[in-house]
């Protein structure tokens, strides 16, 4: 599970470098022979994005999908008003 998470974070790094890499959350993961289908989410320095990448063994993206689904601005105002 770690090669795939080492692989995974080379291939996030190459479309955004600013993701924080403690922040990569795995929701879902699927192997075939050679291809791995992931779903998950991870944070930047703008916000927290969903992501769903499809690659093979050597890091070829057969599909990607990222979508910025809360920006961190958004999310501080809330927990300021929530612990208001």
């Amino acid at each position: 599970m770690n090669d795939i998470r080492d692989e995974l974070l080379k291939i996030l790094k190459k479309m955004d470098p600013n993701i924080v890499d403690d922040s990569l959350d795995i929701k879902f993961l699927q192997q075939y022979k050679n291809r791995y289908d992931v779903f998950g989410q991870f944070k930047d320095d703008k916000g927290i994005y969903e992501f769903a990448l499809s690659f093979d063994t050597k890091g070829k993206i057969y599909r990607q999908h990222i979508n910025m689904i809360q920006t961190l601005k958004l999310r501080e105002e809330l927990e300021k008003k929530l612990r208001e």
